[in-house]
């Protein structure tokens, strides 16, 4: 069982423009602007697991690029499979993950941006050299772990990864998942490519 939860719900603020009324675009007022309307919430916060990852959604969007019209409170969509990737779109959420949890390999078809917020966060890696992955099982070895500090941006772009919290303290990431291309990778000079499918390693 991973210890309490001891980080603050997060906020998101919602900047919306508001419509304008019909009287406020005639008659020589074509210059007219919305007003705009700001709300403040608090995002809920969902166990995952055991409870030693906490997930907050901030917005997602099912299509690149996205649509400002309306206002009010901003629609969540639902994000099939393990909740990070909304095909052909986009998924914002804050990740907090326990003390002493380590994640598991695995690849995602997205680009990842994920800025440390607070805490330590190991980002573990294969090698360089190339490795395989037979049912369910990789060759990698050891990975390769880089320390992120609270301000890192983590750009992942289609790769093998698994996110840890090796201290003592819970850790907050904010996550910005956009899908991406299928992830392939050049075979030498022969002009073909391999094709990476999504992968979870046990």
């Amino acid at each position: 069982m991973a210890p309490s939860h001891n980080l603050p719900a997060p906020r998101r603020i919602t900047a919306s423009n508001l419509p304008l009324a019909s009287h406020q675009v005639t008659g020589g007022h074509e210059h007219a602007e919305p007003g705009v309307e700001v709300s403040d919430e608090k995002l809920e916060c969902t166990p995952l697991f055991d409870g030693s990852l906490v997930r907050a959604i901030v917005a997602t969007s099912k299509k690149v690029p996205t649509s400002n019209d309306g206002h009010g409170k901003l629609p969540i969509d639902d994000v099939p499979g393990m909740g990070i990737v909304l095909p052909g779109g986009l998924n914002m959420y804050y990740i907090d993950i326990a003390p002493r949890t380590e994640g598991n390999l695995h690849r995602t078809t997205s680009t990842d941006y994920l800025v440390v917020i607070t805490g330590k966060l190991s980002l573990l890696t294969p090698k360089e050299d190339a490795y395989s992955v037979k049912d369910g099982k990789a060759t990698c070895g050891e990975p390769v772990e880089t320390v992120c500090h609270p301000g890192d941006v983590i750009a992942q772009r289609g790769i093998m990864h698994a996110l840890s919290n090796r201290t003592d303290e819970w850790l907050r990431v904010l996550a910005v998942v956009l899908s991406s291309d299928a992830n392939k990778v050049p075979i030498g000079s022969s002009g073909n490519h391999k094709e990476l499918q999504d992968q979870w390693i046990a």
